[in-house]
């Protein structure tokens, strides 16, 4: 006998089915009643592993229009947080790291696909990050625009989402740090460095691995 709740267990079924028939984002699951009757419990336990599905975005539920698998994305990670989730110190820094590694590990590969027009617009993205009386949420709009923009040139979903997805973490918990943030012309010079190292294809690595050591000292 199964020792997980119901809910979680019809979780797991669903997920079974979603894998077991070939269901991809946008296709719809059976009617409420054949699922029930096909995983031999009650409609309520069915609503409710439905209902924990659609919180971390597998699936997504129209009123009136059915059950349809979500396309897979990282946001409900983000929107689960809870508000008083605080990383300090150590743990600060150890989130940076991934978020370093993501991008120092991708950055040669992305300068091999980069256009001019991409390179042009970057530069462009930094050079904004020097104009003073930018405010700070300002400058991280314009940092994040700058990072996500770099790595476009991979058509890369998953890579865009992660980027995303760490860009996202860290500043909701870096604000609550006592890091002394760079100057505008410091932040955009660090950025124009990183655009002068993927337009000649050289140093590309060394270049984001200075923007984030730059980081790292001011936490």
């Amino acid at each position: 006998m199964s020792t997980l709740p119901k809910y979680r267990e019809t979780q797991l079924k669903l997920r079974s089915y979603i894998a077991e028939h070939g269901l991809r984002a946008g296709d719809q699951l059976p009617p409420e009643a054949e699922l029930a009757e096909a995983f031999g419990i009650g409609r309520l336990s069915l609503r409710e592993a439905v209902k924990g599905l659609e919180t971390v975005g597998v699936l997504r539920t129209r009123h009136g229009g059915g059950t349809y698998v979500e396309p897979f994305s990282f946001a409900p990670i983000l929107e689960n947080l809870p508000y008083a989730f605080q990383l300090e110190g150590r743990d600060l820094l150890n989130l940076l790291e991934l978020r370093a590694a993501l991008e120092e590990g991708l950055i040669g590969r992305a300068s091999e696909w980069i256009r001019r027009r991409d390179l042009e617009e970057l530069r462009g993205i930094a050079t904004a990050m020097a104009v003073e009386g930018c405010t700070p949420d300002e400058h991280a709009a314009l940092d994040r625009q700058f990072h996500r923009r770099l790595y476009e040139p991979l058509d890369n979903p998953l890579v865009s989402q992660m980027i995303d997805l760490f860009w996202e973490m860290f500043h909701r918990l870096h604000r609550a740090t006592v890091a002394q943030p760079s100057s505008p012309a410091e932040l955009a010079q660090m950025h124009l460095d990183i655009v002068d190292a993927v337009t000649s294809q050289n140093g590309e690595v060394e270049a984001m691995h200075r923007h984030f050591e730059n980081i790292r000292t001011r936490l």
